[in-house]
């Protein structure tokens, strides 16, 4: 009886894995097809300008999130009565969205002067009303995907995540046919975030029962508690969007168009490899985050051959960059991008850094380190920004490069040293 429960257990495993696997690789194809598109179709000063706004849109959906997405999806994973907790995260996630889109229009007219606006991005007031709208929708989008794979419903999370890149995909391109400017894509990614909702709202009415999720909605004490489990999570949110973003936005004030550009494509082309290493452990971790005295042996276990086969993932993906790398920006961008190929080799220790932190992070989400780790999650806020107000001005994308790659060191470092604490002086929840 326990082999055949092992065996299933087995089977469920790898059939997350999969199909997080199958959802990274539709987000992946769909979203070079748009940026391949983007680029070609605008230019490389048109594109650096959205290149630019992209930075700081994606800066104001870490923002966005508010540490709310993970915070509910670990009380969602742990409570004995999901569908009033579903709804009392959905209630505060709600209201945070209502203050912040409310907060991002009233300030987007001295936003967008302090930034560039309107030389050399004319069209970035524009771009920053629309930024209220495109937060609000992204942060149900990124809800209801943390949402999956706290309950482990990792078909649920595919279909999504082809809807979500393949609407972004399609709004986009069909925007910019009726007018050839960055903020036709923007209007492109508001138009998917409302099919988005609609077909995360249609999923789960069909999963749930509405009388319970009103109950929850209701519920201000369990609110309460996921509002504060959020708060250290704000900080690392926003150690993230410095990680992600700080350095494509610096070199939007510091540098030229074409150094933006070509240093965008390449952090992309690294962001998105680290898709196939989250494929791995998202549809693991949070079954293995799960410890008890009896099963502490064999959750160790399997941690460490995730672990494994993280780094070996991450390790072929860096040979792929190094042999095949600049062939394929050139090949796919046009001649007049081949310099992201050399920012790409730069940005391999980033890459490899990033994917190791990532899977041992989230586990100690799932543990209940959330404080300790935004606190060292400070660390890379403070190291990235200084970097790179030091390094862009004098060595443009290459310091961007080396900024990002610096900063990841000692945050890389704690969350190994943690992880290993914890299974070594065998603590578990």
């Amino acid at each position: 009886m326990l082999d055949k429960w092992k065996y299933r257990a087995q089977n469920a495993l790898v059939s997350n894995i999969m199909w997080s696997f199958l959802a990274k690789i539709c987000a992946m194809f769909f979203y070079f097809i748009a940026d391949v598109f983007y680029a070609r179709f605008l230019g490389i000063d048109a594109y650096a300008e959205w290149v630019f706004f992209f930075s700081v849109a994606n800066m104001a959906f870490c923002m966005g999130w508010f540490g709310i997405n993970i915070s509910s999806k670990v009380h969602i994973t742990k409570s004995e009565e999901r569908e009033k907790c579903f709804g009392a995260a959905i209630g505060v996630r709600m209201e945070v969205s209502i203050v912040l889109f409310f907060i991002i229009i009233g300030s987007a007219p001295f936003i967008a002067s302090a930034i560039g606006y309107p030389q050399p991005y004319i069209n970035l007031k524009k771009l920053i009303y629309i930024i209220g709208g495109m937060v609000f929708l992204d942060s149900f989008t990124e809800f209801f995907k943390q949402f999956y794979i706290g309950i482990q419903k990792f078909k649920e999370l595919c279909l999504i995540t082809l809807v979500e890149y393949f609407s972004y995909c399609l709004f986009s391109i069909f925007f910019l046919f009726i007018d050839s400017a960055p903020t036709s894509i923007a209007f492109g990614y508001c138009a998917a975030g409302v099919v988005v909702l609609v077909c995360n709202a249609l999923i789960v009415s069909k999963k749930y029962n509405t009388d319970l999720v009103l109950q929850g909605i209701k519920n201000l004490q369990q609110q309460k508690k996921i509002l504060k489990y959020a708060m250290p999570l704000v900080l690392t949110s926003l150690g993230g969007l410095v990680l992600m973003e700080m350095d494509t936005f610096m070199l939007g004030l510091f540098c030229t168009k074409e150094q933006i550009s070509v240093y965008s494509i390449a952090k992309q082309l690294v962001s998105k490899a680290t898709n196939v290493n989250m494929a791995i452990w998202t549809g693991t971790v949070a079954s293995l985050a799960m410890i008890t005295k009896e099963n502490f042996e064999e959750k160790k276990t399997k941690f460490i051959r995730v672990s494994r086969l993280n780094n070996a993932a991450s390790l072929i993906i860096c040979v792929c960059f190094v042999l095949f790398g600049k062939t394929a920006i050139r090949f796919v961008y046009g001649n007049e991008y081949m310099a992201a190929g050399n920012i790409l080799i730069l940005l391999i220790p980033y890459y490899f850094l990033f994917c190791m932190s990532s899977l041992y992070a989230n586990f100690l989400d799932f543990m209940g380190h959330a404080k300790t780790r935004a606190f060292w999650f400070v660390s890379v806020i403070v190291i990235n920004i200084c970097l790179n107000y030091l390094l862009i001005p004098i060595y443009g994308a290459s310091g961007a490069a080396i900024a990002t790659i610096v900063s990841l060191i000692p945050y890389t470092i704690y969350c190994l040293c943690d992880v290993q604490k914890m299974y070594k002086n065998n603590v578990f929840i």
